[in-house]
């Protein structure tokens, strides 16, 4: 096979669909003798993604004649070339390792020193003299610094060439070292799994741009896992049969150039399974994290301790002792379940807003401290939830510090959690809040760092919506009627007045009528068409803000969908147009996001070297002369690079699941018939709980009346199915899941 060597001249076509490609490139060097004889130009066709200007590339194929268009070259697979470009070392240059050079600095040296700025300053500091606003001590420093970090050089700028933040770029080079450009090259996809933060698509996109074809086992491996993971993540789902993911990775797969053949897919899947990394049960299949974490979590319960730790009756005496300190009423159902949590190694207490979960959890903690003697404190007892605005709820209600899971658990900013089960808690007794928002895997993590005497309370609503994540934990271990349960189910006098929670109730007991449409003074049904919900979204947000609401802390739109006139993103660009114009002025523009100063963003990713989680929400404090946003998480200061915005998007309006374990003064839910696919009852039901002082529900009625008869899908997961076998002890061959799903 050929290779022409070339850099772009002009994009003649590029179909953003399937990524095919029409590019004239200027010639630099091609061992086909034929092209000698031309111009130094040539046409070059084929399938790769968008690629950029200032960057040598070597194309692998072969010389066409085209009837109409004349000689062409046709790529089956190109590669970057691996040299210094512009925007590498402009990145370089004024990434962290260069103290006092931001990106117009470093623009100035490249403008100066070209392409060879980095050998230049290695030979000659003295080069630097002469650019303006380097002085003497910033001169030494850039020095020092080149010499300091020649062997990292090469591979971070390479890195940077394919449009990777200095920060990623550091982690990727922190795992692999000087062999970086080497492992990509052989199998760009081990990113995936090696890296945190870099998934198949940004994988997939070095793995073509270095030169793997499309059809090649390692990528369609790659396409495979990355479907099996997406699906998981997309429904919930611990497993898939194996016939739906054949299918799914072929309608992802094939298109007008290309139609892979069903026999290859089988083949790399067998090939993932005999590696271990997916999981065969019967006829499906699960991802082997997920299988072994589900599987963990069935062993660890099951081998918790139900005998009585404390006498029950000297236990009421300390409910009627803590009743009368705190002027508290207990139902007999918040005593069970205090007494209950009290005498078994695990329990599980459930219930809907206005049941007086959070008083039970006080009463337990207390309670609790007394038995032991000891004071109220962290050393004694852990309490946590899966969210920050969760932690702080369940710490104001109960005077005593509570953390997110991942802090609990010391989840460090290499991604490690450093309480395990060989370090584990060492507290007596562990309390969870908001269970139903807790993954399998953050799970499994949570029970392998309980120690065997520790005991542990799990708290939730089962009726809110499951975790975002694959599992649905709190759900399956209620289902299984293996635990010590406690219903909440009566609602209390300081939450019989909400009219928001009366209609959660009413949404879960499926029961509408023309009262909805009638004004309280804590919510509202205005019927809207859906052309005209954008607006009356922007009226209601600035009434809102009128009558003494923060946009900020107080005032959430929530939307179940992305894209459309009234999706999150259109949403949010115009609330941010609308609300936030005055500072249009300080703003970084990346890809298509635009940040303006003081504008409300959410994180998307976890990024624990900073201390900022997925869903975590701040607000944009500052704009650095080098585009750099400055974003201020409740007091955690982090700074973002422009590559680094892709993991940050605007706040004013986010989906229903990303605002789980949180809760805001003023909850706007508009409701258009686009959202009929999504919007179920669970969904809706914890929009609704969101809400704290005020509910504004815009739009269609029939919207709302589908989604409160609508019936949720449950998810398909194998926790159940670990119970029973552990239960039975029987071997795996004896069982099928279709015996306990």
């Amino acid at each position: 096979m050929s290779y022409v060597d070339g850099s772009i001249s002009r994009y003649l076509f590029y179909n953003e669909e399937n990524s095919y490609s029409v590019i004239k490139i200027k010639i630099v060097d091609t061992d086909e003798i034929e092209l000698t004889h031309y111009e130094p130009t040539i046409i070059v066709c084929g399938f790769f993604p968008k690629l950029d200007n200032f960057t040598n590339y070597r194309f692998h194929g072969s010389i066409t004649h085209h009837n109409k268009y004349g000689m062409q070259y046709n790529a089956t697979s190109f590669e970057r070339i691996v040299d210094n470009t512009y925007m590498g070392l402009v990145d370089y240059l004024s990434s962290d390792l260069f103290k006092g050079i931001g990106k117009k600095t470093a623009e100035r040296i490249v403008d100066k020193l070209g392409l060879s700025a980095l050998d230049l300053i290695a030979d000659d500091k003295h080069v630097l003299d002469d650019i303006p606003r380097i002085n003497q001590d910033l001169r030494d420093s850039i020095y020092l610094q080149i010499v300091e970090h020649r062997d990292m050089e090469q591979t971070l700028v390479w890195l940077y060439s394919f449009d990777i933040s200095p920060k990623m770029a550091l982690k990727i080079y922190s795992v692999y070292g000087n062999s970086t450009i080497q492992t990509i090259k052989e199998n760009p996809y081990v990113l995936m799994d090696e890296v945190e933060g870099i998934g198949f698509r940004r994988a997939d996109e070095i793995g073509l741009k270095v030169g793997f074809a499309y059809d090649s086992y390692l990528r369609i491996q790659a396409v495979i896992y990355y479907l099996m993971n997406e699906f998981m993540n997309k429904y919930g789902d611990t497993y898939i049969e194996k016939d739906r993911l054949v299918e799914y990775t072929l309608k992802y797969l094939n298109n007008d150039q290309f139609e892979i053949d069903p026999e290859l897919i089988v083949n790399r899947l067998s090939a993932l399974i005999e590696s271990g990394r997916i999981i065969q049960k019967d006829d499906v299949l699960s991802l082997a994290y997920l299988y072994r974490s589900e599987q963990f979590i069935a062993k660890k319960v099951l081998d918790f301790d139900d005998s009585i730790r404390w006498n029950q009756q000297d236990l009421y005496a300390y409910i009627d002792d803590f009743e009368r300190l705190n002027d508290i009423q207990y139902t007999k159902a918040q005593k069970q379940a205090i007494i209950t949590a009290l005498t078994n190694q695990m329990v599980i207490i459930t219930g809907g807003p206005g049941t007086g979960k959070t008083t039970v959890i006080k009463g337990i903690v207390d309670i609790f401290a007394m038995l032991n003697n000891q004071r109220k404190d962290s050393d004694l007892i852990a309490l946590a939830a899966p969210t920050g605005k969760a932690a702080k709820r369940l710490s104001f209600a109960t005077d005593l510090e509570a953390k997110t899971i991942h802090k609990l658990l010391e989840y460090d900013y290499e991604g490690h959690f450093n309480i395990n089960e060989d370090n584990p808690l060492s507290q007596k007794l562990i309390i969870i809040d908001e269970v139903s928002m807790m993954d399998c895997l953050l799970a499994k993590r949570l029970f392998e760092s309980v120690q065997g005497s520790a005991q542990i309370v799990l708290v939730g609503d089962a009726n809110q919506l499951p975790s975002v994540g694959p599992g649905d934990v709190l759900h399956d271990l209620i289902r299984s009627d293996l635990f010590s349960v406690v219903k909440l189910d009566i609602i209390h006098r300081q939450a019989e007045n909400s009219n928001i929670i009366s209609l959660a109730y009413d949404i879960l007991n499926q029961e509408i009528d023309r009262s909805i449409f009638d004004h309280y003074i804590d919510r509202d049904f205005i019927r809207v068409s859906d052309g005209l919900i954008a607006d009356k979204i922007l009226s209601e947000v600035k009434r809102l803000i009128h009558m003494g609401y923060d946009l900020w802390e107080d005032i959430q739109v929530l939307i179940p969908i992305y894209k459309g006139q009234v999706g999150i993103d259109r949403v949010n660009d115009l609330i941010q147009a609308n609300f936030n114009a005055n500072n249009k002025e300080f703003k970084v523009t990346y890809k298509d996001k635009t940040f303006f100063y003081n504008d409300k963003v959410m994180q998307l990713v976890n990024q624990p070297e900073d201390n900022v989680m997925n869903g975590d929400q701040g607000v944009v404090s500052g704009i650095t002369e080098n585009d750099e946003l400055i974003v201020d998480f409740s007091g955690n200061f982090v700074k973002y690079n422009l590559k680094d915005l892709d993991n940050l998007t605007l706040a004013y309006a986010i989906s229903i699941h990303k605002s789980q374990g949180s809760e805001y003064k003023c909850v706007i839910l508009p409701m258009i018939r686009a959202y009929t696919i999504m919007l179920k009852r669970k969904l809706l039901y914890t929009a609704v709980t969101r809400a704290k002082e005020k509910l504004l529900l815009i739009g269609d009625f029939d919207v709302y009346k589908r989604g409160v008869l609508g019936q949720d899908q449950p998810r398909n997961t194998l926790l159940n199915v670990f119970l029973q076998e552990e239960i039975n002890r029987k071997p795996d061959s004896e069982l099928r899941i279709e015996d306990f799903l």
